[in-house]
């Protein structure tokens, strides 16, 4: 075998003879009553009861150092504290004190390491009155040294939760607050056209957490609601933030499609396709396009800001375009309505002859109408001589 691991061996076995010098004591069998939360300023205070067993670890010949001390403490007022030794399975008289503190001389409770020591505690109290919640210790033993220092590995604690009912009330009524704004938020923004319905079923289901933290008398239950009212909001805030960026998205899609459909026409009704003046239209149009998909692809990753930004750009590219196109329409005029039935001769007349078609178009449609109107004259005449001579 190595030296090295030799010397590693002979480290762990000092280790562990110093780690099991180090602990004269063991406490067993801990049991507070009432469990969970408690409750401060309470009238008359709220009881705690604490009970517990110390076994004693014979070190050095001894059941406990002489030179030591055994140190019980708590955070309890009016503390009375009752143990009882038992040397051998014998049981002494019980001793009592009270106050927070309860410290045990060593010489007491040393007897040679052949003997069998043990010791029941048992403390009883009230709640501590505090002005903020927190964690309070109900019993806490370890073993102090001969410089009134811990031992290592000798402490022991246990707390409680004490409740300042002023903070729950306080958090319950500011966790309210917060679900009042949001509704508020839901109510404004639904009224702006926004579609609200995941925000509110986010909403309802805090509301119902908020309203169990209400009535819950357990604190750490309370609490809990709370958690999850205040995890609720902020995802129904989040569905309604993307909400309002879907709401813009949208919208923005509106000037590309009235856009593309005087893109259409210039291309369809007046043969525009290839106009100079058509391409930069078309080309806001695109970039317009690009804005908006850049949009939709930051939805997914809950930049909403960033989404309603490049949303509002694509709105105004888009308008810039359909500005132009308008005016560009209006620049060459309207369509004339019978351009279509014009293009019906291009193929007789040609398209060189397409004045010439209009011409006829025109003069067809004023000998229509100068017929309509001399058969109307002739039948109206008719009819009229037939009422004369009848009567």
């Amino acid at each position: 075998m190595s030296t090295l691991k030799i010397s590693l061996i002979v480290l762990l076995v000092i280790l562990a003879g110093v780690t099991a010098a180090s602990a004269s004591i063991s406490v067993k069998n801990i049991a507070i009553t009432p469990t969970g939360d408690l409750v401060s300023g309470q009238n008359p205070p709220n009881p705690v009861t604490a009970s517990f067993v110390i076994n004693f670890n014979s070190v050095g010949g001894e059941t406990f150092p002489s030179s030591e001390t055994l140190a019980m403490s708590t955070d309890l007022e009016k503390g009375q504290w009752s143990y009882i030794t038992s040397l051998d399975g014998n049981p002494n008289p019980a001793v009592t004190a009270n106050g927070r503190n309860l410290n045990i001389n060593g010489w007491v409770l040393s007897y040679p390491s052949k003997r069998d020591l043990s010791m029941r505690v048992t403390l009883n109290g009230e709640v501590p009155t505090v002005t903020a919640s927190g964690n309070k210790t109900i019993i806490r033993v370890s073993e102090l040294g001969s410089q009134s220092e811990e031992v290592s590995g000798s402490g022991v604690t246990r707390e409680a939760y004490i409740i300042n009912p002023t903070d729950k009330k306080k958090a319950i009524s500011d966790v309210k607050t917060t679900l009042t704004a949001f509704r508020s938020s839901i109510d404004e923004k639904a009224q702006q056209g926004v579609d609200t319905t995941a925000a509110m079923e986010k909403y309802s289901a805090a509301n119902t957490a908020i309203q169990n933290a209400d009535k819950s008398p357990s604190f750490s239950a309370a609490q809990t609601y709370m958690t999850n009212a205040q995890a609720l909001l902020q995802d129904g805030q989040t569905a309604l933030d993307r909400a309002v960026a879907q709401q813009v998205i949208n919208g923005a899609q509106t000037p590309i499609d009235q856009t593309d459909g005087l893109i259409t026409y210039f291309k369809v009704n007046r043969s525009m396709g290839n106009d100079p003046r058509l391409a930069p239209i078309i080309q806001k149009r695109d970039r317009a396009a690009e804005l908006l998909s850049e949009a939709n692809d930051l939805l997914p990753k809950n930049d909403f800001a960033g989404a309603k930004e490049k949303a509002l750009q694509s709105v105004d590219v888009a308008t810039q375009s359909y500005d132009a196109a308008l005016a560009l329409r209006k620049d060459i005029g309207e369509a004339n309505p019978l351009d279509s039935v014009t293009k019906g001769f291009g193929g007789v007349f040609g398209s060189a002859a397409s004045g010439l078609g209009r011409i006829i178009i025109y003069i067809v449609i004023f000998v229509v109408i100068a017929v309509v109107v001399i058969v109307g004259i002739i039948l109206y005449r008719r009819r009229r001589s037939d009422w004369d001579e009848l009567a």
